[in-house]
């Protein structure tokens, strides 16, 4: 129990810490100067999600604190949606996500806590959905997943935990899907497989094990108790492939190793214990792709390298030891892309670059040196957007901008320079809206703001030029 009340303890400090960073950045007794109140003149955007020929996105103005935006990839189609909290201090919005025509997202009015919102992409449609905790300290919906034919989301209404809940959209139909441990849990990692939503649940009897839905309280239930009694399983990284789940776990005489579950006790079970014994191959970056699963894993012999299985203990197997030895070789997450997989990887004659593999050992190869030589051109926050992968990375002239790739050296570019010289612009967020692709990076002064490229590759800002940093 003391397990459980010092995580909702930590979830609720660290909740409390965000608010008064964003207030004080807003003190109204600070001077802004005449840049910051232009009403395009937000930044750190976060968040995007679409709505029909627009992205919905979470945004910090100086004068309006942290408030819901929309835009259409103009300048003129881009403005503050509606100010849910008039003043300074914000409504932090968070966890947009599109369902049935709308995007839903968690917001506070000033009057309610953090409670579960919605909006049409007018000011009259951004509504209020349920006030599940009335007053100040608000229920504060995370997590939010479309599954079947309703919204899931996790929230705590005062009576013990974070539960899973459900909604189609309206007050009514917002109910608690689970009550476990009498309520005294906290449930997270929804993940959607098949006709089941799998999800985890740390409770005072069983520590922190992994669970599965089919929607109703009747179909709740604990899959299996990984690490019996109640020590944590460690379960992390839910991945669906099918019907079925891979993650990461630990059973107590095992370290963390590759688990898979169909949603039965019995169909439960390790994959194969890479680091035999209390060792831990620490399983990450799992990614499906062409009935395989993905991964990155330590056996202890070669460091962390590309690995595969076909969810059988004998299919499960090295891809390529691309650092010969125990160095290791992967660095980033693994994304899939027209059947093959990108990663940032280094063999030990280059620093960590662009990597390609199609599965086999001979088809894992580097696609460019970003970076000639041993330096690293690092390229992380990987989004893959039609045909075209999009992240960051630097060359060594330039510091880290946005690039794009379709798998090829020649096909491999610097989108642009937005922090002029060896600066770094960090670009993160890629997501497409039509044509074009939006994204986050820095403006060269401190701030980070939203930036678009068009069809014709011409990378433009959306909002104002800001000459300082926006404090």
């Amino acid at each position: 129990m003391a397990k459980l009340h010092s995580l909702l303890s930590r979830a609720l400090a660290a909740l409390a810490l965000c608010l008064p960073v964003v207030a004080a950045a807003q003190d109204p007794e600070r001077e802004l100067v005449p840049e910051q109140r232009q009403p395009l003149a937000f930044v750190s955007p976060t968040g995007f999600a679409p709505l029909g020929s627009r992205m919905v996105y979470a945004a910090f103005h100086a004068v309006h604190g942290q408030e819901l935006w929309i835009t259409d990839g103009s300048a003129a189609g881009t403005r503050m949606l509606k100010d849910i909290r008039p003043g300074f201090r914000g409504a932090f919005p968070a966890w947009q996500t599109a369902f049935r025509g709308r995007v839903y997202f968690t917001a506070t009015d000033g009057a309610s806590g953090l409670e579960l919102w919605r909006t049409d992409g007018t000011a009259a449609g951004t509504v209020q959905v349920a006030d599940l905790r009335p007053g100040a300290e608000g229920s504060m919906p995370g997590e939010l997943t479309v599954f079947g034919d309703a919204l899931y989301f996790v929230a705590a209404d005062g009576r013990g935990g974070f539960q899973l809940w459900k909604t189609q959209g309206d007050a009514k139909s917002t109910t608690p899907v689970t009550a476990i441990a009498g309520g005294r849990a906290v449930v997270r990692q929804l993940t959607v497989a098949g006709r089941r939503m799998f999800f985890t649940a740390t409770t005072p009897e069983h520590g922190h094990e992994l669970w599965v839905t089919e929607g109703t309280p009747a179909t709740t239930r604990m899959v299996k108790d990984i690490r019996p009694g109640t020590q944590d399983g460690a379960v992390q990284g839910l991945v669906a492939m099918g019907d079925a789940v891979y993650f990461a776990a630990s059973d107590g005489a095992r370290g963390l190793e590759l688990w898979r579950s169909d949603g039965t006790a019995e169909g439960t079970r390790i994959v194969r214990d890479l680091r035999p014994g209390e060792g831990a191959s620490r399983p990450a970056h799992l990614v499906a792709l062409g009935g395989r699963l993905y991964f990155a894993a330590d056996d202890g012999v070669h460091g962390i390298e590309l690995w595969a299985t076909d969810g059988t203990e004998s299919g499960t197997q090295l891809v390529k030891d691309i650092h010969v030895g125990p160095g290791g070789s992967v660095s980033s997450p693994v994304v899939a892309m027209q059947g093959a997989l990108y990663f940032s990887a280094t063999d030990g004659a280059t620093g960590a670059e662009l990597w390609r593999s199609d599965g086999t050992a001979a088809g894992t190869v580097l696609v460019k040196d970003l970076q000639p030589g041993t330096a690293s051109g690092s390229p992380a926050r990987f989004a893959v957007i039609g045909r075209q992968l999009w992240f960051s990375a630097t060359d060594g002239a330039s510091g880290v901008e946005p690039w794009t790739s379709d798998g090829t050296a020649a096909g491999t570019r610097q989108v642009a320079d937005l922090a002029a010289g060896t600066r770094d612009a960090v670009p993160l967020g890629f997501r497409g809206l039509g044509a074009s692709v939006l994204f986050v990076a820095d403006d060269g002064n401190g701030n980070e703001r939203l930036w678009r490229s068009g069809p014709d590759g011409r990378v433009t800002l959306l909002g104002v030029p800001l000459r300082a940093r926006l404090r």
